[in-house]
């Protein structure tokens, strides 16, 4: 009895040891496999797995053809042959309802994808192209599993702004494959005056993009399930027309808004809409702007008419969503202006709790005759929409029986040359929450063009809406930036090769005003402008008296200078590891020479400032001279980079806003205003050495 015990014992043990193996196994096989976005569910079934060669042909079933698929499908045949086949199966058992969803599973004799739709095999495939992809990279086999997927946001945008600046139309169409390969469906595309209006010319910038060649964009999107829709601002935010049209100007010493009793407002706005939407002629929406009006009702035809400003803005509002709709479009309106109307817009974005006491409607409930019924209202919230004020703002809506839409960000006006915060991705996560739980009409990942960073930049906002916008709970925001650093880079999500973008993200801050101590860099982020006002100069006679004036900036600037080095090994060891997104990294190794400026200048400023000697002085001057000649080759590395994708200038003859708005990207028709400190500090400090 006590053998058979033993032996018993033994087995049983073989088998909580052998269980907790497979477990384990299982566990870091899910984990090599970083799918963005995250599933909805997952099941590992055991067996070998198999490996992404031993795929050898595509074959279809059930009324299936095969979609646009990602460079490894692409390669297989449709024809039959020895090996293993992927079949792609239209079916209406066993599937996600979602017309977007599918399921996928992997046996070891086959990979299968079936879906309702061919948009649900589209989406089966590119999750199998990512399987297929660290299958390679990683020299692993895919397991052997079931995915059952779909989106919980049916409508998932991100928003392209070119007010500023155009990138190589090329650049566009490996977006539209960056989108779709992580499941985003949409675009909303601000023009401004990089369109090339045929029926309003004088409107169009000298490099602005013709009709033809946007319908050619668009219908390379649409093949790929992303549909792109235009935004042509309206009422306010009409720099873009009204510096050609005073007479169609509010306010005559500003070209920020339309007069909107004026008739020929009506027949310039739509003119524009007509073409856009013949450039654009696969989307469903109509964005046409309305926000941030500041001056409405001030002309003389609008005081004769005895309205309010908020009447004469939904008037407005009307007569445009009347056009959207003849037109077969949804018309979307930014909604801030009757929040601010109503008194609402302090609460629905503070971060303090809203109680019954102080969350009052009652003066847009006096008012809801005049909001269109027809309009997608776009509620913009570019931090925690999550907040109980915002969520408030959300009910009244839902209450009313008007349509909502979300608008987060990838990139915010505020943040110049690099977007911060993880890129926004805690923000992106949030709204997308509440989208879903409030089933809202979908959501939107701005990409302000103010500040005009790089798009290589926002790319990880972008990505952040793919995968939080499918699935808001998939992932934590740290669990989504090790998944981007493999799907983006070729890293294992255990490497932390990225880890040097957090660090630049911080150093910008410091960058943002070392050499100022009055100004903003950005003049449009919401602090008063005010004149730059740069640092001063070490004085020869007094030397340390500057270090002592400007010691906080000194010693943070000792400290930025060892964060440097740290992200320039981080930068530089990711491009010798990295599979792909060479030019990312790229991108950010300029970024982060540039925000170092500012620190080598102030430390050699310092050095100088407290020389021992005469020798050490001389040495010292000649170092801040060199920093002079450092700047110029410094920009002309960082151009040549930016250059691989966009336009660096406006084309001749360009005529630059003539607005209170300030957006740096506004500043210059060249890139001068990239470097808004640096360029005149590095005058002032030639000047400076002229006289030592």
């Amino acid at each position: 009895m006590r053998i058979f015990l033993f032996i018993f014992t033994l087995l049983f043990a073989e088998h909580l040891f052998s269980k907790n193996t497979i477990e384990i196994f299982q566990k870091e096989q899910k984990e090599a496999f970083q799918i963005i976005p995250k599933p909805q569910d997952v099941k590992l079934k055991g067996g070998k797995g198999l490996d992404y060669r031993e795929l050898t042909y595509i074959k279809t079933e059930n009324g299936a053809s095969v979609p646009v698929v990602g460079t490894l499908l692409n390669g297989l045949p449709y024809a039959a042959k020895e090996g293993t086949p992927l079949i792609l199966r239209i079916s209406l058992e066993n599937v996600p309802d979602s017309e977007e969803g599918y399921l996928l599973e992997v046996f070891a004799n086959k990979v299968v994808i079936s879906a309702k739709t061919m948009k649900g095999l589209f989406y089966g495939c590119q999750t199998l192209e990512q399987l297929m992809e660290d299958s390679r990279d990683f020299r692993i086999p895919i397991p052997e599993m079931t995915i059952t997927d779909y989106p919980a946001i049916s409508y998932r945008a991100v928003h392209f702004d070119v007010k500023h600046h155009l990138d190589r139309t090329e650049y566009y169409y490996r977006a539209i494959d960056r989108l779709a390969r992580y499941k985003i469906n949409a675009v909303i595309w601000e023009l401004e005056d990089k369109l090339r209006y045929t029926r309003r010319p004088e409107v169009a910038a000298g490099n602005a993009i013709s009709k033809q060649e946007m319908q050619a964009i668009c219908r390379y999107a649409q093949e790929r399930n992303v549909e792109i829709s235009p935004l042509v601002q309206g009422l306010g935010h009409a720099g873009f027309i009204l510096k050609h049209h005073w007479e169609l100007r509010e306010n005559p010493s500003s070209d920020w808004e339309f007069c909107p009793t004026n008739p020929k407002t009506y027949e310039f706005q739509f003119d524009l809409y007509r073409d856009a939407l013949e450039a654009m002629p696969y989307g469903r929406f109509l964005h046409v702007g309305g926000d941030e009006t500041m001056a409405i009702g001030i002309d003389e035809r609008c005081k004769a008419t005895d309205k309010s400003a908020f009447e004469l803005q939904m008037g407005w509002l009307r007569k445009v969503c009347d056009f959207a709709k003849s037109n077969g479009r949804i018309p979307i309106f930014w909604d801030d202006m009757p929040l601010k109307y109503g008194g609402l817009w302090d609460m629905a974005h503070g971060d303090n709790d809203t109680d019954d006491l102080h969350w009052d409607t009652q003066k847009l409930d006096s008012v809801i005759d005049l909001f269109p019924k027809d309009c997608v209202y776009m509620r913009w919230n570019y931090r925690d929409a999550t907040r109980p004020g915002h969520q408030r703002i959300l009910k009244w809506y839902h209450d009313k029986g008007l349509r909502v839409m979300a608008a987060t960000a990838a990139s915010s006006g505020n943040s110049p040359i690099l977007p911060r915060e993880d890129t926004k991705a805690g923000y992106i996560k949030g709204f997308s929450r509440l989208v879903a739980q409030n089933q809202l009409e979908g959501i939107l990942a701005t990409s302000w063009d103010d500040g005009s960073p790089h798009l290589e930049t926002v790319w990880r906002g972008y990505i952040a809406q793919g995968e939080f916008g499918w699935n808001p709970e998939g992932r934590t925001v740290e669990e989504f930036k090790k998944a981007h650093a493999q799907r983006e880079f070729g890293f294992r999500s255990t490497d932390r090769r990225m880890q040097f973008l957090d660090e630049l993200e911080e150093a910008l801050y410091f960058y943002d005003g070392a050499l100022a101590v009055a100004g903003c860099r950005n003049p449009a982020s919401g602090v008063p402008h005010t004149l730059i006002s740069l640092i001063e100069l070490p004085d020869s006679g007094k030397p340390g008296e500057w270090s002592r004036m400007y010691k906080e900036k000194i010693d943070k600037a000792f400290q930025e200078a060892k964060r440097f080095i740290r992200i320039d090994r981080g930068v530089k060891s990711a491009k010798i590891y990295a599979l792909r997104g060479r030019y990312t990294l790229d991108v950010y190794e300029q970024i982060n020479y540039l925000q170092n400026y500012s620190t080598r200048l102030l430390l050699a400023l310092h050095r100088y400032d407290t020389a021992d000697s005469e020798t050490d002085r001389k040495a010292a001057l000649q170092r801040v001279c060199d920093e002079c000649t450092y700047f110029r080759v410094m920009r002309k590395c960082l151009e040549e980079v930016y250059s691989k994708t966009r336009f660096m200038q406006n084309p001749d003859g360009y005529v630059l806003d003539m607005n209170g708005h300030n957006h740096l990207a506004a500043k210059t028709n060249n890139s001068d205003w990239m470097y808004y400190y640096e360029i005149p500090m590095v005058a002032k400090v030639e000047k400076w050495l002229k006289k030592q």
